[in-house]
């Protein structure tokens, strides 16, 4: 096994994260781990807690060669777009094995359901449902029932990149010899689990989409995605950040109000979020809070409202996933008092929270259905280079990508042509937004990006 891929956000780096690394250091000791991570914005459509390099260092620092960004356009999109776009980077970065982590590791059931979902059948449904007003994952579960009301049998092979039993790491369930018929049951319950199964899914599909022949190396999922709580021993990055803006309350950051129910459980977990990141990334990730070099989510949250308020209707309905005449209701929305209320009054079967939050994100992007469509069907054209140790610079000296790899981004961008200046100039543009989220005014400048080079970790 000579590179394998990992696409994360690490928003932000925790011991789960260090586990998988660890877990895959463990099995493959002489593999190089090269890592695709969302830059400044994540694919909720929100700024990353912290910044993009912080994030790559302590990466590395927990066990990863090398992390390059995985380009705005592509990290702030829905879970299929993002797969597809993470997955075409490894390829293109000249990855061997792709490994995700996944509440259920079983290689051939993941396969099985990336078919039925990639079957036409499925898809006109999908196309269907999502007609009649139905949100992307609630249209997607119909349509498995659906096919699976009308097909009786699914035959599985081998053209959803390469599985044996040399790829999956010893800690993970072996996939069985032939084919394998899953039950409709348990299609339906691979899709309501938790979304990095769902990402994983889509990883595949990716994989099967673009005839892309990764080794798939599933990492089991200990921790809930969905816990509020820092309970577990590994966290989940919700809970985490929770955690971490709870213990700021004061800064205008978050209030434990905003939080709801769980605000008295998080405030008995905020004095300790910092024990659930490795040991040597903790103080340096305590004394980033100390700081106050972290998102602000108010500030962030009153530049959607005053982009919504000063856009025209016909500016709005230019933007990708905006749609269905939902620009009306979104000026009507701007008029309320926080983006908080305008978002909660928008929420609806069609439009859940994360795909407003996208659309929010886009909108400060200047993101258009065109300019989407014509970088996707492109794909990543470079690899912006964020961090590495030794064995990354000794994948850098062998050469093994088909894309340019960019250490010195000034130039880079200089010289940019055609959709590679697109991509850049939305990372920017990324870039430029986060900086203008952090809470010190004194981390505000626009500059960074320009000026900050990949990291070297020894």
């Amino acid at each position: 096994m000579n590179t394998i891929g990992i696409i994360a956000e690490y928003n932000p780096f925790h011991k789960g994260h260090a586990h998988q690394l660890q877990e895959l250091r463990r099995a493959y000791p002489e593999a190089t781990l090269l890592v695709v991570m969302s830059g400044d914005f994540v694919q909720r459509g929100t700024p990353a807690i912290f910044s993009k390099f912080h994030r790559a260092q302590w990466a590395v620092m927990g066990g990863a060669d090398i992390v390059f960004e995985l380009p705005s356009m592509f990290a702030v999109s829905s879970a299929e777009y993002f797969a597809s776009g993470g997955i075409r980077l490894l390829h293109a970065l000249g990855c061997n094995a792709i490994s995700f982590g996944t509440s259920h590791t079983h290689v051939e059931d993941l396969v099985s359901i990336a078919k039925v979902l990639d079957h036409p059948s499925t898809q006109e449904s999908l196309r269907t449902l999502l007609g009649q007003g139905y949100s992307y994952g609630t249209a997607l579960r119909k349509a498995i029932q659906l096919y699976h009301s009308t097909n009786t049998s699914l035959n599985t092979d081998n053209s959803f990149g390469k599985n044996s039993e040399n790829n999956i790491i010893p800690a993970t369930k072996q996939p069985s010899s032939g084919n394998n018929l899953l039950e409709p049951s348990n299609h339906i319950s691979m899709l309501n689990t938790d979304p990095n199964t769902i990402l994983g899914i889509e990883y595949i599909r990716a994989l099967h989409r673009y005839h892309i022949g990764l080794d798939i190396i599933p990492v089991e999922r200990t921790s809930s995605h969905h816990n509020p709580t820092l309970g577990d021993s590994l966290p989940s990055g919700t809970a985490l950040r929770s955690a971490i803006y709870a213990s700021l309350e004061g800064n205008a950051s978050i209030s434990l109000g905003e939080l709801g129910d769980d605000a008295f459980s998080l405030k008995d977990d905020t004095f300790k979020w910092h024990h659930y990141l490795p040991s040597m990334v903790a103080p340096l990730a305590r004394d980033i809070v100390q700081a106050n070099y972290y998102a602000n989510l108010n500030r962030y949250y009153d530049m959607i409202h005053l982009t919504s308020r000063i856009s025209t209707k016909e500016e709005l309905q230019t933007l990708h996933d905006m749609s269905d005449g939902l620009e009306a209701a979104w000026l009507t929305a701007s008029a309320l008092s926080s983006w908080e209320q305008a978002r909660e009054s928008l929420k609806s079967k069609r439009y859940t929270y994360s795909r407003l939050d996208r659309i929010a994100a886009y909108s400060l992007f200047r993101r258009t259905k065109e300019m989407f469509q014509e970088c996707h069907q492109q794909g990543p054209t470079y690899g912006r280079l964020l961090a590495f140790n030794d064995r990354g610079r000794q994948y850098l000296k062998e050469k093994r990508s088909s894309i340019p790899i960019v250490q010195k981004w000034a130039p880079f961008c200089q010289h940019a042509t055609g959709i590679t200046k697109v991509l850049y100039e939305q990372d920017q543009l990324a870039s430029h937004l986060w900086r203008l989220t952090v809470d010190n005014p004194r981390y505000r400048d626009s500059h960074y990006d320009y000026t900050t080079s990949p990291l070297y970790i020894n």
